[in-house]
């Protein structure tokens, strides 16, 4: 299986660049003799017969529960998120869904400021996390998987990341809801998700701003590369948006480059949540993780092995210091005598270890 996946990692043809306001794409072709049959999170929850509500009425912050009445497995890809029930979610990880199946999944919390019902159901804005957030918790699940064998995420970091990046783009949300940054955006991310054309046959894409690689991302076929482009268009727009604009560019050959180097990464695996194995990829320039299903990458996601893609961040204002201090949640927002209610297989999970102060 490892084979398979740093072999493909090897062949990836890299396409000229694509200029879409201050992003570049740069497809990407790979052959993929026996990609699997599934649907995407937004296909599926079309469809009405695939749900993802909260674990119970008492809720658990980290986990979420899908519900996949569908004939066919349903593919979420690491960073989607979900709006509603008590508070939106991103998901931790890529999982492959059985078909007729119930799962609970991995997720964080991309709102700190609500724990209230707004829906029962979840539903999609066809956001995901934005790049540097991704980013950051696809470090935090290979120490976590590591450390406990579990795909959890440090909450109190990806809620002071939320914050710094709301006060970053001058958003104002009394939740401190992320989704409120793409709503605010969203004349801008149309403008470039209508420039960013592909080929029809890429699986995949490089992104890149600011004459640095910003991230990548891979799937078993072009179809759904199709389904996911806009919303990984957002996931990089929205940060290309937040530092000023420079006349550097990426070559192909600087992104041939990066990716030729994964094929000497190193490649750990775990069991993943639902089918097949999420494996992580630590390299000297590109970590990242691969979900593989009988034998076949059906989604990688890679990013800088470093920080050096993302500007120096600035300093918190008090505000965000608010927004993002590590104890989590007031009591307005998950109050103490509403206890989080813990279902058995994340007890089994081992997840509680890491609920709000990691201890």
């Amino acid at each position: 299986m490892l084979t398979t996946l740093s072999n493909s990692l090897g062949c990836i043809e890299v396409l000229e660049p694509v200029d879409a306001g201050r992003l570049q794409l740069f497809g990407l072709r790979w052959a993929n003799p026996a990609p699997l049959e599934y649907v995407t999170l937004d296909e599926a929850l079309e469809t009405g017969c695939f749900e993802v509500t909260e674990v119970s009425e008492g809720g658990c912050v980290p986990a979420l529960m899908a519900w996949n009445k569908l004939d066919r497995r349903v593919l979420v890809m690491a960073g989607e998120q979900l709006v509603g029930a008590k508070q939106n979610r991103v998901l931790n990880v890529s999982i492959l869904i059985e078909a007729q199946t119930q799962l609970e999944v991995p997720v964080s919390c991309v709102e700190a400021g609500r724990w209230g019902y707004r829906s029962k159901q979840f539903h999609s804005t066809g956001s995901a996390s934005h790049g540097h957030l991704r980013a950051m918790m696809s470090r935090q699940v290979s120490g976590a998987y590591r450390a406990t064998g579990t795909p959890s995420s440090d909450q109190s970091e990806v809620w002071r990341e939320v914050g710094r990046k709301l006060s970053a783009m001058g958003t104002e949300s009394p939740s401190r809801e992320l989704e409120t940054v793409y709503e605010n955006y969203s004349d801008q991310l149309d403008k470039v998700i209508s420039s960013a054309k592909l080929p029809v046959d890429c699986c995949g894409v490089v992104f890149a701003f600011g004459g640095r690689v910003a991230g990548a991302d891979m799937f078993d076929k072009p179809c759904t590369l199709s389904q996911l482009l806009p919303k990984l268009v957002r996931t990089y727009a929205v940060d290309a948006m937040e530092y000023p604009e420079t006349q550097t560019t990426v070559s192909r050959e600087d992104v041939e480059a990066w990716l030729r180097e994964t094929r000497e990464a190193s490649f750990e695996r775990f069991d993943s949540p639902g089918l097949g194995n999420d494996v992580r990829i630590e390299g000297r320039h590109a970590v990242g993780a691969s979900l593989v299903v009988e034998d076949q990458p059906v989604h990688v996601e890679l990013f800088p092995e470093s920080n050096e893609a993302w500007p120096d961040k600035p300093p918190m204002d008090e505000r965000e210091r608010r927004a993002t201090r590590a104890e989590g949640p007031g009591p307005e927002e998950m109050p103490s005598s509403q206890p989080v209610v813990w279902s058995e297989p994340v007890k089994r999970a081992g997840w509680w270890r890491r609920f709000w102060r990691g201890g």
